[in-house]
């Protein structure tokens, strides 16, 4: 499995089986996911290849709640890491070691904190996204009973 396949698997673990492999509606995802302009030539209008793309909010806001759920855990991981070196360096005081734990602690505090921003920073932007679809559904949804009203 490669590298990215393996973060998919961690990110959307609802896209897999329990063997690992992809479900049938994954598989299908995959392919439908091409811009619908990609094998258009010139034709007008939207979905020049004649396909709709199709947004799921739930799935979206699963997406979004696995990645809350592993920004939780490594933030875990990094507390417990950053309070083991800590114990480790004011043990070592006034060794070449203790200025080694102290620069690795540093750096993998930055790390870490980089990791929880970016992946609350993409938590974000899947709950926004799916709230605005299914803003944009609803009003669509209104605006489409309402012509539908004025036919009656």
């Amino acid at each position: 499995m490669s590298y990215d396949q393996e973060w998919d698997k961690i990110l959307n673990p609802f896209r897999y089986n329990a063997d690992g492999s992809l479900t049938g509606a994954a598989k299908r995802q995959n392919v439908t996911m091409e811009l619908n302009s990609a094998a258009g030539s010139g034709g007008s209008g939207a979905g020049g290849g004649g396909r709709q793309t199709s947004v799921r909010t739930t799935v979206l806001t699963k997406a979004a709640n696995s990645l809350e759920q592993l920004r939780s855990d490594t933030d875990k991981v990094d507390v417990k890491a950053l309070s083991e070196t800590d114990a480790a360096w004011s043990a070592l005081d006034g060794w070449q070691t203790a200025n080694g734990l102290d620069r690795m602690h540093r750096r993998w505090a930055a790390e870490a904190g980089n990791l929880s921003k970016m992946l609350s920073e993409a938590t974000a932007k899947l709950h926004n996204t799916s709230t605005s679809y299914a803003h944009t559904d609803h009003a669509e949804k209104s605006r489409m009973d309402s012509l539908d009203g004025a036919r009656g």
